[in-house]
This record gives C-alpha cells, sequence and structure tokens, in this order.
C-alpha cells in the first residue's frame, strides 16, 4: 500500500508537500455543500480555497486516509481564511508524491482532529 504508517511510498508524512491542490474532479462531493449533501444543516461547510490552505498549513499533521487501496491520504491543519482547523482528504497526482495533489474531501476537523493537530499529530 503507498500510503502506511509512518510514509507514502517511502515519503514520510512530515516531508510531503502540498504546492497544488487540483479540486477539478470533485464534482457531487464539493466539500462546500457537504451539509446539503449528508443532511447535517450544522456541520460547517468547506470552501476549496480552505482547504488548500489547510494542507499547506506548516503545522498540519499527515497521516493514511485509511482508504482500501492505500492511495488518499489524510490532512489535518488550520486554515486563516475560514478561522477553524480543517482536514481534507487528497491523493497524489504523482508516484511517488511530489507536491500535486487531486482534492477528494473536506470538512471541519472533528474535536479529536483538532486535539491531535493541537498536540502534533
Amino acid at each position: 500500500m503507498p500510503a502506511g504508517d509512518d510514509d507514502y511510498e517511502g515519503v514520510p508524512y512530515a516531508d510531503l508537500v502540498f504546492e497544488e491542490v487540483d479540486w477539478s474532479e470533485i464534482g457531487d462531493h464539493d466539500p462546500g455543500r457537504r451539509s446539503e449533501r449528508k443532511g447535517f444543516e450544522r456541520e460547517r461547510n468547506v470552501q476549496t480555497e480552505w482547504a488548500t490552505e489547510a494542507c499547506q498549513d506548516e503545522e498540519r499533521w499527515v497521516r493514511s486516509a485509511g482508504s482500501k487501496t492505500g492511495l488518499t491520504v489524510k490532512v489535518t491543519g488550520y486554515s486563516a481564511m475560514a478561522g477553524f482547523v480543517v482536514t481534507v482528504v487528497v491523493a497524489p497526482k504523482d508516484h511517488p508524491p511530489q507536491g500535486r495533489w487531486w482534492g477528494a474531501s473536506a470538512w471541519a476537523a472533528k474535536s479529536a482532529e483538532v486535539k491531535a493537530y493541537e498536540e502534533g499529530g
């Protein structure tokens, strides 16, 4: 599996670079409409710009997303534009990953994710 416990295809999670996150293929999974899609009126929607900013946070927490294919990672980081911590699921465009990613999903980080982010992952 590409996404292991400590690295992605040999690149430690802490060393992954998120220069570009491409959201052009999300279709109906737009995180800006997540609350509508999931039926959770109280959930905050996340704009793709906020999600990208969270990926580029210097203090971000990166780990495997636990997908069956092992292709995706979760990134939890702070978005100043949003004013809160965001969790993002991305897949690399290149193997091994080199900074270009496909955005797959994003949400306002859950309390456990915020706590782990604040504690440094």
